[in-house]
């Protein structure tokens, strides 16, 4: 019979925060404490390869993500994987919102079965499902990559979404934009797609974004900013020039923080609660405190 990790055998939560409390976001830049933080949790169980890692590929490192040939999965990079799994932990995420899909999926899962072992659900909140990620793709093969990786006990803590892309005129500005998206309401979005080859050989005004100069832009969260409730989280990988557009697009009162040696971006919504049912889920999210850089 397989063991339980033993950041799931704790009485209660509270030597899993002490341990997540000990940690800060620029640590995540720091080797040692990655690996510190990697061996606690267990997380080498999460990296099992799939017979598609072992594709081999000739692509050159800087083309390998608008090559729209290549289909070897992205080698994990634990500081960002780990960092992802601790913001969860951290910022005790119930539903969290991903564009793009991939071991960070895994990563993420596992964070929220660490949530949802010791919380089960949370009283007073109304979600449809708690401690829960939905994984949107453009791609069916990248979506099925993904789930080879789940094990049973993780597949019940996401759901997929295969979404088309288009391109839109925002504003006066060409960006991309999902047809389909899991209508919730998300504390915690990261954002790592659509890719330029989402919408390929397809061309707006003239305007194709499938060419290797191209940069990926994608407008969703726009679309549904006045939903989202005060405390609301933003992670951009990499992705600087979406960062830019949000910022300049963003209406409400957000807080930005870019962290240059990981290259990524932050959005935090720093705005008073909207009732008591916001302030129930901060309470229990942030304990009440939305301040976190």
């Amino acid at each position: 019979m397989k063991m339980k990790k033993k950041s799931l055998n704790f009485k209660n939560f509270s030597a899993i925060s002490k341990f997540v409390k000990s940690f800060k976001l620029k640590d995540f830049n720091n080797e040692k404490k990655v690996r510190n933080y990697f061996k606690f949790f267990e997380l080498k169980t999460l990296l099992s390869a799939i017979k598609e890692d072992k594709i081999k590929s000739n692509t050159k490192n800087h083309l390998v993500a608008v090559d729209k040939k290549e289909i070897k999965p992205f080698k994990p990079d634990l500081n960002d994987l780990c960092r992802l799994h601790w913001l969860v932990l951290a910022r005790r995420a119930i539903n969290t919102l991903e564009f793009g899909n991939g071991i960070s999926t895994l990563f993420i899962a596992d964070a929220k079965s660490i949530l949802a072992n010791y919380f089960k659900r949370v009283p007073n909140l109304r979600f449809e499902k708690f401690f829960h990620i939905y994984s949107v793709g453009e791609s069916k093969f990248y979506i099925n990559l993904t789930k080879k990786r789940f094990n049973k006990h993780l597949k019940k803590h996401v759901n997929f979404t295969h979404s088309k892309i288009k391109i839109i005129n925002y504003d006066g500005k060409y960006v991309l934009k999902h047809q389909k998206i899991p209508n919730i309401s998300p504390d915690l979005i990261y954002l790592d797609g659509p890719s330029l080859n989402s919408v390929k050989n397809k061309k707006f005004e003239n305007f194709r974004f499938d060419k290797i100069c191209r940069v990926p832009i994608a407008s969703d969260i726009l679309s549904f900013e006045f939903f989202l409730e005060p405390g609301t989280f933003i992670i951009i990988d990499g992705r600087s020039a979406n960062a830019e557009f949000l910022r300049y697009h963003l209406k409400r009162k957000w807080k930005y923080f870019f962290d240059q040696k990981s290259d990524c971006h932050y959005f935090l919504l720093n705005e008073k609660p909207w009732g008591y049912l916001n302030k129930a889920r901060l309470n229990f999210c942030l304990k009440d405190k939305i301040k976190f850089f």
